[in-house]
């Protein structure tokens, strides 16, 4: 008699672990695509950002931040609250980009990345790994 309950008495552990494990494994995958889509994005419009063209810096700033705010608006899974701070200087360009979403114990989103406004066709042609 005592040894026919006991299946049922594990599956009423079992289950629930299953049902939040798979849930946190769902919350997780939107937390991670949010955060890959916003570097990818990020990095896109810094670097379509810092080629010198003329622009003044204020331009360029203004330019990158609706591009950013136009690229990210219907992308996004979980970020809610996404703010975008682009700095502009003769020698880096600097994108900060931050977020909150509503379900997840996560603190947020925080992306910060310095693209340099070098020459890039320039350090190709003379670094050494384009000789051999």
């Amino acid at each position: 008699m005592k040894k026919k309950g006991r299946y049922v008495v594990e599956a009423s552990y079992l289950v629930p672990v299953i049902c939040i494990l798979l849930v946190y494994l769902v919350f997780f995958t939107l937390y991670a695509h949010d955060y890959a889509v916003c570097v990818h994005t990020v990095l896109t419009s810094g670097v379509k950002g810092c080629y010198q063209d003329g622009r003044t810096g204020e331009k360029r700033r203004e330019e990158t931040e609706k591009e950013l705010a136009q690229k990210l608006s219907g992308r996004l899974l979980w970020l809610e609250d996404e703010a975008v701070e682009v700095q502009v200087n003769p020698v880096r360009f600097t994108i900060r980009m931050s977020g909150k979403g509503s379900f997840l114990p996560v603190s947020g989103i925080v992306i910060e990345r310095e693209i340099y406004r070098v020459q890039p066709c320039e350090t190709l042609r003379r670094s050494r790994w384009m000789r051999d």
